[in-house]
């Protein structure tokens, strides 16, 4: 990443920036980002690297709160907001030399995965009238894109694993409270992640190490994985159950063993995570109108109408029904511990279907997979593996804690699936 200069690199993204039409950034702080790539190189040439990380080109979801810089979250009633102190992350970032280019649009409030923004489609690199997904669609597009070396996004439901699945990049989601969300515009506390977007996995290393997420201790060698091949209620596009088997037949290491997992269908019920997705859902739908239910009835206008329909379900749901759906999650979060006591990780797709076009409704299901290590706080990558035609991604879910268990497979297997493609 750095045999270049700093500056040298940062102009040739901000070409790529330019010469596309990807819809990908809300704002841009070039005169800063040359600012301190000039001082990086300074750095370089003496020698005095501030981390591993120093002179990294990032790109910064626009839910995250940068100094000076808009902090709307994707809402059309936060676009005059300016942010008046940095995140937490971003601090740590900055002490540690990272480049920030710019913010990235998203999914209007992080509450969707459309990949649109009130500005308009978030367009895919691949082809343009296709979704990047969300809602960390921009920060998915400009990695891809070579616009910025890592982004970050935020995870509640699935909004850095999908578009990086859809996009054929690396999106990691950490292990619940691993990453401070000081700083971050929420959608539910309970359910918000933050988590990094790349084209290389030893970057994302360094930059979880940097912001404190990982351990430098290795993890076991030798680990154990199950593949969940059966997929409830959950309708998986043919493309990316091939691809995902495909992949699973390439993963051959003295150390890995991959099992079968069987859900089981008994008195408790089969694999309903629609019905896990759903619930969750809502409980984020409820949360998002407590928090904007005064503008809301001011100016209603201000929200689009998906947005605004999320928000006035939200208002209906009562008490009784909230905890419902919180103990609904609860139990199942119970049962998958149980049922995956004996592995390390669980491998499935990260999204049941490709990218899609931006023409068509999006798909309801696209989170209905991710919902897993949502629902349960565990850390969970997406790592792209071979297909016929539009990305796949792989996804990875640990138990929660073992974040270093899940970066190390994702660089196994990831290798595993370059070699065989």
């Amino acid at each position: 990443m750095m045999r270049e200069g700093v500056a040298t690199r940062l102009e040739a993204a901000i070409a790529r920036i330019e010469a596309d039409d990807l819809n990908a950034w809300s704002h841009l702080d070039l005169e800063s980002a040359r600012e301190a790539a000039r001082v990086c190189d300074q750095r370089v040439m003496r020698d005095q690297r501030l981390s591993a990380i120093d002179g990294l080109l990032l790109g910064i979801k626009g839910n995250i709160a940068v100094a000076g810089w808009p902090w709307a979250g994707g809402l059309r009633s936060r676009q005059h907001v300016l942010a008046e102190n940095d995140a937490a992350i971003i601090s740590t970032l900055r002490a540690a030399g990272a480049i920030l280019i710019g913010q990235t649009t998203m999914d209007a409030g992080a509450l969707g995965a459309s990949g649109r923004s009130i500005e308009g489609p978030i367009r895919h690199p691949l082809d343009p009238t296709l979704s990047v997904g969300g809602s960390s669609g921009g920060s998915a597009a400009a990695v891809a894109a070579y616009h910025c070396d890592i982004a970050l996004g935020s995870d509640t439901i699935g909004s850095v694993r999908i578009p990086a699945a859809l996009c054929g990049i690396y999106g990691f989601k950490p292990s619940t409270s691993r990453l401070s969300l000081q700083g971050v515009l929420p959608v539910h506390e309970h359910f918000d992640h933050l988590g990094p977007l790349s084209r290389d996995l030893p970057l994302t290393r360094a930059l979880l190490q940097v912001l404190g997420a990982l351990n430098r201790t290795p993890p076991v060698t030798k680990v154990r994985c199950a593949a969940l091949c059966t997929f409830g209620d959950v309708k998986v596009d043919s493309t990316v159950e091939s691809a995902f088997r495909a992949a699973l037949a390439t993963f051959e290491h003295p150390d890995l063993s991959i099992t079968t997992l069987d859900w089981p269908a008994d008195a408790m019920g089969g694999l309903e995570l629609r019905k896990i997705r759903r619930a969750i859902f809502a409980l984020c739908e409820h949360r998002m109108w407590l928090a904007h239910r005064e503008h809301l009835e001011r100016r209603p206008e201000d929200f689009d109408e998906p947005l605004r329909s999320m928000l006035e379900f939200g208002s209906k749901l009562e008490a009784s029904k909230l905890a419902q759906y919180r103990k609904l999650v609860d139990e199942f979060a119970a049962r998958w511990r149980q049922t995956t006591r004996e592995f390390d990780a669980v491998l499935l797709p990260t999204s049941p279907v490709p990218a899609f076009a931006h023409a068509s409704a999006t798909p309801d299901s696209l989170a209905d997979l991710t919902v897993i290590a949502t629902a349960t706080g565990s850390p969970a990558a997406s790592i792209p593996i071979p297909s016929a035609r539009l990305p796949v991604g792989l996804q990875i879910v640990g138990r929660a804690g073992t974040d270093e268990l899940v970066i190390a497979l994702a660089e196994r297997l990831s290798l595993a699936a370059q070699i065989s493609a």
